[in-house]
């Protein structure tokens, strides 16, 4: 009488089994690919947060007046006195003094210069320098630009920006495959999965880092990530939020009919002039715009609760009549509006203050632990396997 031998019973494997493998490849081969990229927009970001002060500390003469002054002049002076060194510049921007004793910043085209940035004297006029902020470059005047491009759009205008939000999106995924690889067990418990043991062998060791930083970190560098994505795609990010809340048309599409030459515009002072008797709450003019191919002036402000530096309160001005054509104020918009708002005050350290600043900071030296040690372990497990 012979006995059948029937294997084992083997209990159904769980989902989180099925598709650990997938999962696992799919983390291992983004952070190998796309580790390296991350760790540099990191790194640059990290410093970036400070980019204001940088900027003036490594260039203190392009900052400030040469001599302190009671009267500043007024932006019609400054575009006149910049036209005075080059008087084929056209001025598109004016970035007023931020102040008592800062300078004017100028943007501004002009045939065969190839500067497109000029600090003026903000009581005489008298020009303090001037930089080309499309060259790349590690001298004092160019490395904040040459940081704000690379990280903008890897140097490579609109299409780098745009890479570097299907980037974003691709760390997403790389996070999220990450969360679900170091979740813990009900066996392992979190205490052990946010542990590190130091007296294990490397590999362990690495291991145990890589993983406990990881579930530490998952929200910041998430959140990271996503406003990345809407730095670099910020038309798909507001369809896609568009989706889910109201959100208000963007204010890049109001145009009036491009201005003609010799038809008669309103000035730089008078533009300056209607956005002041907009001011309330505590608000403060920041910068004004000509956009004559859009027929507009455009005015930067800041409310006294902003989220940015920079502001996120418009006024548009018809730059034939004056006469305030539209009043962007995301903060006071939809809920949409306002989370679109939060992007990038989040991206850039911003929004909370120091707190947030520093936040900032260690987010961007974060992806070089994570690259560092998920490539360490990666090397020692195959040095393992080998042996």
């Amino acid at each position: 009488m012979s006995t059948a031998h029937h294997p084992a019973h083997r209990p159904p494997r769980s989902l989180r089994q099925t598709i650990r493998p997938g999962v696992l490849w799919l983390h291992r081969w983004l952070g190998l690919t796309l580790g390296l990229v991350l760790v540099l927009a990191g790194l640059s970001g990290s410093l970036l947060v400070f980019h204001h002060e940088l900027d003036a500390e490594l260039n203190p003469r392009l900052m400030h007046n040469a001599v302190p002054c009671v009267a500043p002049l007024d932006v019609a002076g400054a575009v006149a006195s910049l036209q005075r060194v080059w008087p084929q510049a056209r001025v598109g921007s004016v970035y007023l003094p931020s102040h008592a004793g800062a300078s004017y910043g100028l943007y501004f085209k002009s045939p065969g210069v190839a500067d497109n940035e000029a600090m003026l004297d903000s009581c005489s006029g008298a020009l303090l320098g001037s930089r080309d902020r499309e060259a790349a470059g590690l001298d004092a005047a160019h490395l904040v630009p040459t940081l704000l491009r690379w990280h903008d759009s890897l140097l490579q205008g609109k299409t780098g920006r745009a890479a570097l939000g299907w980037l974003a999106l691709a760390w997403v995924a790389l996070l999220i495959a990450g969360l679900l690889l170091a979740w813990p067990t009900p066996a392992q418990g979190w205490k052990r999965a946010l542990r590190v043991n130091w007296r294990q062998n490397a590999y362990r060791s690495h291991f145990d880092l890589h993983r406990s930083a990881g579930l530490l970190a998952i929200v910041l560098m998430l959140m990271v990530a996503a406003t990345g994505f809407y730095n670099g795609l910020p038309e798909l990010a507001r369809a896609l939020v568009g989706q889910v809340t109201a959100v208000s048309a963007a204010h890049r599409g109001i145009a009036m009919p491009a201005v003609q030459t010799g038809e008669a515009t309103i000035s730089w002072n008078d533009a300056r002039a209607i956005a002041e008797q907009r001011l309330s709450d505590g608000a403060v003019l920041l910068a004004l715009q000509r956009l004559p191919d859009r027929g507009l002036y455009q005015v930067r402000l800041r409310r006294a609760d902003d989220w940015q530096r920079t502001g996120t309160l418009r006024l548009l001005i018809d730059i034939r009549s004056g006469a305030v054509i539209e009043t962007v104020n995301p903060l006071a918009g939809t809920g949409g509006d306002r989370f679109l708002a939060s992007l990038f005050p989040l991206h850039s350290g911003q929004f909370g203050g120091a707190i947030g600043r520093w936040l900032m900071v260690i987010a961007g030296l974060l992806p070089a632990l994570f690259f560092i040690t998920g490539l360490s372990t990666w090397v020692l497990r195959r040095r393992r396997k080998n042996v």
